[in-house]
């Protein structure tokens, strides 16, 4: 817990102390570490409180808050101000509110403002002051706040507390805390009930005041999941067969490419995992460790749900609901984070379009005789190829995938289909050193949108193939999507 002062109550206090852990990132210097110093002795505040508290809401960045809570006012800044706190701190610290949102020097100099108001009128008790700064209801999520604040400060103390012992872990996700939200209901019995699609989300807060505010009664909004900044902890709120409370928008496929238009004018909530994250629209990255244990989680969701691993079933709040939401935000890294969930869940997929594959794994060669689309549904990726077949045609698009040593792996095809397609596409395995381990006919007139399965093989190391030919008699067409290879 953060020491209290046995001095006079305004007196700077000595820093937080550490009750679990280690917090090496939190220990290296920030950019704003001159303004924690300037602050922290103009208002008789610890600097290395300051900086905790600066590294636990925002990762030391200077966000620019947006809001994904109804009823809870967006953060601002390094120290993560929001609302009535943002408005008051200004005011002790004689800034503007736009200053302290926007100011790196005001903004801390009004975070410091407000927790020397706090310590004050808590009989210079700086755990109080700290648990109010947080802003959070629940005791459980202060008393967790006020933790990540002492591992923030990296400083050990002589007899350190006890950590309250961990809540059990999750029902769903074996690895998760579960930290059960009232804010649910059942799930509608017909097939629109049925998990069908991920939702990623940021909180635009931290990590202790996400899950408390999603467990909150008041707040009537919950999600599945929450993933803490540094992916060291995550937490079910809700069970997955139940509806969590975590996007406003009625489904329409417009906004996702033309897929699963049957939902459309369904709640979203119906039919949808939510994934929150600790952290903001607007920081410029997400961190690795964060975006590993999100994609080994999303791995479990999807294979215990039967989700499709694409960018049509893994979709960002914002995109399903652009009116008054953007989260993930513009730096979230859509490719690299699929293929990792595709990856940990032992498969890799290699799109038609190039800027859809992660290249140390998965390429593609388009011949020029092959013309891009998407007017045709239940693509995967931002569309597909297609050509006329040709008795005598020799060029191919070429699915090529890297295999960093030998294994057996299955490979799947998909297309879209239409009456126009060949009733024959005929799918080439070839290996790395130029063996044809089998040549694979599929009937392309139906089948649109799902994976099918072209048989089991063993592969060299290297990278190995699945070209799909265009050869064939005359007046059809062959469609190359995507294709896949997994244990």
């Amino acid at each position: 817990m953060i020491t209290a002062c046995s001095r006079s109550p305004l007196q700077p206090c000595p820093s937080p102390r550490i009750a679990a852990g280690r917090a090496a990132q939190a220990s290296q210097p920030s950019r704003f570490d001159s303004l924690f110093r300037a602050a922290g002795a103009e208002f008789q505040v610890s600097p290395a409180l300051l900086r905790a508290i600066g590294w636990v809401e925002t990762r030391w960045q200077m966000v620019e808050g947006r809001e994904e809570f109804p009823g809870l006012a967006p953060a601002f800044g390094v120290m993560g101000l929001r609302g009535a706190a943002l408005e008051r701190g200004a005011l002790l610290a004689g800034v503007t509110v736009n200053r302290a949102r926007h100011d790196p020097a005001a903004n801390i100099r009004a975070a410091a403002a407000l927790l020397r108001a706090y310590a004050a009128e808590a009989g210079g008790d700086w755990d109080a002051a700290a648990e109010r700064f947080s802003g959070i209801e629940l005791p459980e999520g202060r008393a967790a706040y006020v933790r990540a604040v002492a591992r923030g400060a990296g400083r050990a103390e002589a007899a350190p507390c006890q950590p309250p012992p961990p809540p059990p872990s999750g029902p769903d996700y074996a690895p998760a805390v579960w930290r059960p939200s009232p804010n649910f209901d059942q799930r509608a019995a017909d097939s629109t009930g049925v998990p069908h699609m991920v939702i990623i989300h940021t909180c635009e807060s931290n990590y202790a005041s996400c899950w408390s505010w999603l467990v909150n009664p008041a707040s009537q909004v919950s999600a599945h999941y929450v993933v803490s900044e540094d992916g060291s902890e995550i937490s079910q709120l809700v069970l997955e067969r139940n509806r969590a409370w975590h996007i406003a928008a009625l489904y329409d496929c417009t906004l996702n490419r033309g897929h699963d238009c049957w939902l459309n004018g369904v709640q979203s909530n119906n039919f949808t995992v939510g994934v929150e994250h600790a952290g903001f629209v607007s920081q410029d990255s997400f961190p690795a460790a964060q975006l590993e244990q999100s994609a080994a989680l999303v791995c479990d969701v999807t294979r215990d749900r039967g989700i499709p691993r694409d960018w049509q079933h893994i979709v960002g709040h914002g995109q399903l609901q652009p009116v008054d939401r953007t989260d993930p935000g513009p730096n979230w890294p859509w490719i690299r984070y699929v293929h990792r969930v595709q990856a940990l869940c032992r498969e890799v997929v290699v799109d038609d379009s190039s800027q859809f594959n992660d290249p140390a794994v998965a390429a593609t060669t388009v011949p020029a005789t092959w013309q891009a689309s998407d007017t045709t549904r239940d693509y995967y990726g931002g569309g597909y190829h297609w050509a006329f077949t040709q008795p005598a045609a020799t060029d191919g698009v070429v699915f090529s995938f890297f295999l960093s040593a030998a294994a057996t792996g299955t490979v799947d095809a998909r297309w879209t289909s239409g009456a126009n397609r060949s009733p024959a596409a005929q799918y080439a395995v070839i290996t790395a050193v130029g063996d044809t381990l089998g040549v694979v006919s599929q009937d392309q007139r139906t089948g649109g949108g799902v994976w099918h399965t072209l048989g089991t093989w063993t592969f060299p190391a290297g990278w190995n193939r699945i070209v799909l030919l265009r050869r064939a008699p005359a007046g059809g067409v062959v469609v190359a999507d995507a294709a896949r290879v997994r244990e």
